[in-house]
């Protein structure tokens, strides 16, 4: 990101750790099961974004030096100047437009973790401790990795991602806003019931996990976020 705009956008790398390392509850469990991961270990990541307010700093320049994924979402949000505040269509669709945006960009876990619903869960808690101060959390579904046949990626496989990846950002209070972009309004209820709601199935998963044991396909258990706020690889995949 260019140092111009590093007062104006703000990056966040969270990681995501089966546990914590040290933590002998969880170095207890590693050594009663050996297909256990050691406590600590890494298994993905997320990269979110703030997009912060009256900076003087052009907004949607900002979002552009960036990233693809960044602009359209700036572009869907900011007025036409990117230094005029919000549009009429965002002040619309939030209770209270008035903030920075916080910017959900990237959610990746390892292989082994993926299919047992993590993926929502993780972005809920980040958003949950990132969003202070931020009128609305904004995130653009887009496919962030392709089977390795390409020919499979056809116009009806990408729609069918595109529903499913939706899919999951409506279960943490997601709504469809504009040019493909989705926002979440921080002001509502309905965010800290749907986090409520994501806690207990993950709970519930991890109860699964502890009777059944680590399935072949990978491990299910809890895991926790670890945040930095440290600037974030120029990685960029919505």
């Amino acid at each position: 990101m260019p140092y111009d705009y590093e007062d104006t956008l703000e990056a966040w790398h969270v990681q995501v750790t089966y546990g914590q390392a040290g933590d002998e509850e969880w170095d207890d469990e590693e050594g009663e099961n050996r297909h256990t991961p050691a406590a600590g270990t890494k298994v993905g990541h997320l990269i979110l974004w703030r997009l912060r307010d009256y900076t003087g700093d052009n907004r949607w320049e900002a979002a552009d030096a960036e990233s693809g994924d960044l602009e359209v979402i700036a572009s869907a949000v900011l007025g036409r100047s990117g230094h005029d505040g919000y549009s009429a269509a965002f002040e619309k669709a939030i209770n209270h437009p008035v903030g920075d945006l916080l910017l959900l960009d990237r959610v990746s876990l390892d292989k082994a973790w993926r299919g047992f619903g993590l993926g929502p869960v993780l972005a809920a808690e980040a958003i949950r401790r990132l969003s202070g101060g931020c009128c609305a959390v904004a995130v653009y579904p887009a496919m962030g990795e392709y089977p390795e046949d390409h020919e499979q990626v056809t116009e009806a496989y990408r729609r069918q991602a595109k529903k499913k990846i939706a899919a999951l950002w409506e279960s943490i209070g997601f709504q469809p806003f504009r040019r493909g972009v989705w926002l979440l309004d921080t002001a509502l209820r309905q965010p800290e019931e749907l986090i409520r709601a994501r806690r207990a199935d993950l709970h519930a998963l991890s109860a699964a996990f502890q009777r059944s044991g680590p399935p072949e396909s990978g491990p299910a258990d809890s895991v926790t976020t670890a945040e930095s706020g440290t600037q974030a690889p120029n990685h960029i995949s919505a």
